[in-house]
């Protein structure tokens, strides 16, 4: 399952290479027109009620049937950010039915993802069915971890208290100088950053730990792959990573652990496209004065 990091890393890359918002912004669509990207836009921890879900579907008249569903243009497609219940609701009735559907919907193609995220938890901090302390508690802490608007928007946004969010940007920032990650606190949580920063997860990131769930996904990626064809495939593997995450195969060229382990040959062969690339960028740069 991708985590809510790599599949941010993914929207983004989906944003950056087509900004433009579509020539038309619509106010009905085919549910085929829809996606979804839970990972990123549910609010809720447990993800859909599906007695919600076929209680919705099996109303006709229900209310909240006619209110649109709000989506976010990826660049090249229409994403929810608030109405998974009713879209889920409407597939439902459309399998029932076996007509073709199209629902009401509420486009926002010019916003940028962090906006996008931003309101997926305006909206839901406003509807009806409750959202517990501890889901605005984690959309907060997402909103803090993207950088998304002021302390005051965070707060508006995710229905938290103005403190509560200055308190989780002192906690992102000093874990960030502890070089944890961004996609680590994002996708571990609020919780497990505060317990970390009052010190009672700290231990966690020991050598000693990192080598020993090294030595465990070494063994699951043996059992799955086997040694000899990743040793076979490194295009193949490389791909998967990338799939995985755009940002893995970079960040793991800048361990320490993969140094170590290049030759000879493979040191060289990075100093000689590192040397490479300054020299273009040296000769591409246009200052324009």
């Amino acid at each position: 399952m991708e985590t809510p990091s790599a599949t941010l890393d993914r929207l983004r890359l989906e944003k950056a290479a087509n900004p433009q918002p579509p020539n038309r912004t619509p106010e009905r669509l085919h549910l085929r027109e829809i996606a979804i990207e839970p990972a990123v836009f549910q609010v809720r921890a447990d993800g859909l009620d599906m007695e919600r879900v076929a209680e919705i579907a099996g109303n006709v008249s229900a209310p909240c049937l006619d209110e649109p569903i709000h989506l976010w243009w990826s660049g090249k497609r229409w994403i929810v950010i608030d109405g998974h219940h009713r879209l889920a609701a409407h597939k439902l009735a459309q399998e029932r039915g076996g007509e073709s559907r199209k629902v009401a919907v509420k486009a926002h193609p010019a916003m940028s993802l962090e906006e996008a995220i931003g309101a997926a938890s305006l909206i839901n901090a406003r509807e009806k069915v409750a959202i517990t302390r501890e889901e605005r508690g984690e959309a907060a802490w997402r909103l803090v971890c993207c950088g998304t608007g002021s302390i005051k928007d965070q707060a508006a946004w995710s229905g938290t208290s103005k403190s509560q969010i200055s308190i989780m940007r002192g906690v992102f920032e000093r874990e960030r100088a502890r070089r944890i990650p961004q996609g680590t606190l994002i996708d571990r949580g609020w919780d497990w950053a505060r317990r970390r920063d009052r010190g009672e997860d700290r231990r966690e990131f020991h050598p000693d730990m990192i080598e020993t769930q090294a030595r465990e996904w070494a063994t699951k990626l043996g059992r799955m792959l086997g040694g000899q064809r990743m040793a076979k495939s490194p295009e193949a593997l490389a791909r998967a990573l990338e799939i995985i995450s755009p940002e893995l195969p970079s960040n793991l060229i800048q361990t320490e652990a993969f140094w170590a382990a290049l030759d000879g040959a493979g040191r060289a062969l990075l100093l000689e496209v590192d040397s490479e690339d300054a020299g273009g960028l040296e000769g591409d740069i246009d200052v324009g004065f």
